[in-house]
């Protein structure tokens, strides 16, 4: 993403330690116990989203009042219906009958207990701010009915809080010391850190029995090590596989392929409010330099989409048919260059150490701008040191990627291109700048985007202020992510979706003995 704030809201996969030998992978004899290798560590205690020990992505042990559909809408979960009774009151009836993994049933004291104590005073401020919620906004009706009071007319909340970080737990629940209380399909039975988690079956849960008795989510961050443990059995699923290896592994009898276009949306990120990327003209050179399908082809395998625009089309109010477009022409940009008040001084690009093929990115970017004439000194470094940059200003372009972990994106527009959004707040309050935000009509397209309660207008306000920003080429649109699983080839059963981390295992089967 394009800063440290918007990551803690998309909740980009991070780092984590790779399981190597002696990781346990569950009952390996059970046809029914499954074990997932994962880009990240479910374990690891640093990460902004592990609550309690574990984080609460893919598990599938605690959940939300809202769930998402696959095309990115609001579904009631824990909550059977919601409706705004004024501008800023959302009144949310509970499903009845829902039992925790303790025995006790969810009631409005386990939701005003778990959005009051957990999520309100553990997170702060940025919650405040993401959720439009602040201490004492959430009060119960009677026992199946809870409101909340948001600050201000917020129609996208509750798609916002279709999110797996927004979970309910009853008071009975320490996440502090690992005791993790939910309502999902699966119970917490072991963390071992730096290696896995370990669910087993809740054969009470509210939505049917599921049927794996057992998953094992098993840290494995380096790609190598995660096809590896796939190809010899160790493990039965695993997310996003080598890609240098995926021709072989399509190849395959033994294994099957699956991908999804996510969220998640890559770009090069330009300072509008820094000399000489402040330049219209050289911001549209750079679009001009590059060829996203190429880029897809040759870096990515083939995993991802060409994109357009900053915000992936799987998002309901995104139409890439309706932006500018810059195709690669060499020449087009040489001109624009020319025109610019670009002197030769080398610019300053940003990539995240930690980010797939993001220094091989940074590298192709720096070779198209270097046949434009437009020189760039590539600076790969870790998300810390990013972040440091970014929030003062201290850079030109950034390699960067923005995604939602809940059908409730209108965010993205807000944090990322408002001038009081996130990433462009401080910088406006101090110095009249910010980053990637033109203000004006942008602003008022997306607070029309931001307010409206009718989809068509959300739509068309939304639109408006992209084809405004990409006018402008605030961004030099990369691709769309996708995210691959690879799976032995016995195993059926598997949903994915949009959002990675609501995949669904409950109806996970093994049609033959991959022992044998």
């Amino acid at each position: 993403m394009a800063g440290s704030r918007r990551r803690l809201l998309a909740g980009i996969a991070g780092s984590g330690f790779a399981c190597l030998a002696g990781c346990a992978t569950g009952n390996t004899d059970d046809e029914t116990a499954f074990t997932v290798g994962l880009a990240s560590d479910p374990t690891d205690t640093s990460r902004y989203d592990n609550w309690g020990g574990m984080a609460p992505y893919w598990t599938r042990v605690i959940e939300p009042l809202v769930w998402g559909t696959d095309d990115m809408q609001p579904k009631p979960w824990l909550a059977t219906d919601w409706t705004a009774t004024d501008d800023t009151t959302w009144v949310f009836e509970l499903r009845e009958g829902v039992p925790f993994h303790n025995g006790e049933e969810l009631t409005a004291d386990d939701v005003v207990h778990t959005f009051e104590e957990n999520i309100l005073t553990e997170r702060g401020d940025f919650v405040y701010g993401w959720l439009h919620l602040e201490p004492g906004s959430v009060t119960k009706r009677d026992e199946y009915t809870v409101a909340f009071e948001t600050t201000d007319p917020f129609p996208g909340f509750p798609g916002t809080i279709a999110h797996n970080m927004i979970d309910i737990q009853p008071p009975a629940a320490d996440r502090q010391a690992g005791e993790i209380i939910g309502t999902g399909p699966f119970t917490l039975e072991e963390i071992r850190r730096g290696q896995y988690v370990r669910v087993e079956r809740f054969a009470d849960y509210w939505g049917g029995e599921p049927n794996p008795t057992e998953l094992t989510f098993r840290a494995a961050e380096d790609e190598t090590t995660r096809t590896d443990l796939l190809e010899s059995g160790e493990v039965d699923l695993i997310y996003t596989p080598a890609k240098s290896r995926l021709s072989s592994l399509r190849d395959r009898d033994d294994v099957r392929i699956a991908s999804q276009q996510s969220t998640g949306a890559t770009s090069v990120w330009l300072n509008v409010h820094r000399e000489p990327t402040d330049d219209v003209s050289l911001r549209r050179a750079l679009n001009h330099a590059v060829s996203q399908t190429e880029l897809v082809e040759t870096v990515l395998e083939g995993v991802g989409e060409p994109a357009r625009g900053p915000i992936s089309t799987v998002v309901d109010w995104v139409d890439e048919d309706e932006l500018p477009t810059y195709e690669r022409d060499r020449d087009a940009a040489r001109d624009l260059v020319d025109r610019s008040a670009y002197d030769g001084t080398e610019l300053t690009c940003l990539v995240d150490a930690d980010m797939d093929d993001g220094k091989l990115i940074g590298q192709v970017l720096q070779s198209a701008f270097d046949e434009i004439g437009v020189d760039i000194d590539l600076a790969v470094l870790e998300r810390a040191s990013i972040n440091d940059r970014t929030e003062r200003g201290e850079f030109h372009l950034q390699v960067g990627s923005t995604g939602s972990n809940s059908p409730g994106a209108d965010y993205l527009m807000w944090e990322n291109f408002h001038t009081m959004g996130i990433e462009n707040k401080d910088l406006y309050e101090a110095e009249g700048t910010g980053l990637y935000n033109l203000g004006g009509e942008v602003d008022d397209h997306i607070e029309t985007g931001y307010q409206a309660r009718d989809p068509a207008t959300k739509r068309d306000a939304y639109l408006e202020a992209q084809r405004t920003i990409m006018d402008a080429a605030v961004v030099v649109p990369l691709f769309y992510q996708a995210y691959v699983v690879a799976a032995d080839a016995a195993i059926e059963g598997l949903e994915l979706h949009p959002i990675d981390a609501f995949a669904e295992w409950s109806n996970l089967t093994r049609t033959a003995d991959t022992n044998e």
